[in-house]
């Protein structure tokens, strides 16, 4: 049987994902992330599942620093959306780059627990 999602279940979820990208721990985060993944982020590149992954494993994107702030979780179901902000120090391209951005992330309760499907990040503008 299935277990029931829940908002605890998805923010732990949120935040071992958070872990493992800090961590480049691919395998970990590789169990979080559905085979359809889509991440666009904020500087508009598009990843999948697996190139997301190369990057992480080949250090060619690297978290530095990593921060979720004033995460808000909405339950659709099945269906968990994670609206938040991103504070990250990232080296890739042979440089260091800080990164601000808002972003909305989609994941699916299944039988195997949470799976992130989609991530759209978009740059956070400061007035």
């Amino acid at each position: 049987e299935t277990p029931v999602a829940t908002e605890a279940g998805l923010r732990a979820a949120e935040e071992m994902r958070r872990m493992a990208m800090l961590d480049a721990a691919v395998e970990r985060l590789g169990m979080l992330l559905d085979d359809s993944l889509c991440y666009v982020h904020s500087s508009g590149v598009t990843d999948s599942r697996a190139s997301y992954l190369q990057k992480l494993s080949s250090g060619a994107l690297r978290y530095d620093s990593l921060l979720f702030a004033s995460p808000r979780f909405t339950l659709l179901g099945e269906v968990g959306l994670v609206r938040a902000e991103m504070h990250a120090t990232v080296l890739r391209n042979g440089g260091r780059h800080a990164v601000t951005s808002t972003y909305l992330a989609v994941w699916h309760h299944g039988a195997s627990g949470w799976a992130l499907h989609m991530v759209q990040a978009t740059p956070l503008v400061t007035a």
